[in-house]
C-alpha cells in the first residue's frame, strides 16, 4: 500500500528504538559472560562463557538496563510526535497549495509542538480542517477507544519518566509500544490520506 513519507520515515525511525533494544539484549548477554567468566577455570566454563553471549538472555537486573528501556520510552514518543508533525505537514500541502498564498507561513505558524496525546494531535489537523482526526483510527483487537487510552497512557509514562520520576520500564513494554504505534501510524496515515481524497479528489500518496 502506498504510504505518505511520513510513515516511511517514522518506520525508518523506529530502527533507533530497536538498537536501544539490541543494546538492552547485548548487555544482558555480556553481564552474565562477565560472570560465568569470573566464576572459575577450565572448558566447562569456557563454553558457558559463550552460551551466555549467543542465547537468548533472559531478564536483566533492572539497574543495568532500566536506562536503556526508559531511554528507549523517551525516543519512541518523540519519534511519534515527529511522524504527526509530518503527516500533518505533508497533508497540509496537499489540502492548501494552491487555496491559500503562503502555505510555509502557515505551516510555521502551526503549533506542532507538546506530546503526542490525543488533544494535541486533534488540535493540530482540525487547524486544517479534521474535526477528529483520531475517528475510526483502529485495528484487530484494539479499537478506536482503546488507542485513545494507549495514547494517554504512553504519554502519562513518557512524561514520568523525563520528568525524573522513578519508573520501572520493560523491554516487553517498549516492544509492546512499538508495535502499538507502528500499527496507529499506519491507520491515522490511511485516515489522512482517504480524508484528501474525499476533500481534493486526488491521492496524496
Amino acid at each position: 500500500m502506498v504510504s505518505s513519507n511520513a510513515l516511511k520515515n517514522f518506520v525508518d525511525r523506529l530502527q533507533e528504538v530497536q538498537q536501544l533494544l539490541d543494546a538492552h539484549t547485548a548487555l544482558v548477554q555480556l553481564k552474565k559472560a562477565q560472570a560465568l567468566a569470573n566464576s572459575g577455570t577450565g572448558m566447562s566454563q569456557v563454553l558457558g562463557v559463550i552460551q551466555a553471549l549467543v542465547s537468548a538472555p533472559g531478564k536483566g537486573r533492572p539497574p543495568e538496563v532500566q536506562a536503556l528501556n526508559a531511554g528507549a520510552i523517551a525516543l519512541l514518543s518523540a519519534h511519534l510526535q515527529g511522524f504527526v508533525t509530518d503527516l500533518f505537514q505533508e497533508a497540509a500541502r496537499h489540502l492548501l497549495t494552491g487555496h491559500v498564498p503562503d502555505v510555509d507561513a502557515l505551516l510555521d505558524a502551526a503549533n506542532t509542538r507538546g506530546n503526542p496525546n490525543e488533544n494535541n494531535i486533534r488540535r493540530l489537523f482540525a487547524s486544517i480542517g479534521f474535526s477528529d482526526v483520531l475517528l475510526g483510527v483502529s485495528w484487530q483487537k484494539v479499537g478506536n477507544k482503546a488507542v485513545r487510552t494507549k495514547l494517554r497512557s504512553f504519554n502519562e509514562l513518557r512524561n514520568r519518566i523525563v520528568h525524573g520520576k522513578s519508573e520501572k520500564v520493560h523491554k516487553k513494554q517498549v516492544a509492546i509500544y512499538m508495535s502499538v504505534w507502528r500499527n496507529f501510524a499506519g491507520k491515522l496515515d490511511d485516515r489522512v490520506g482517504s480524508e484528501i481524497v474525499k476533500k481534493t479528489g486526488k491521492a496524496p500518496w
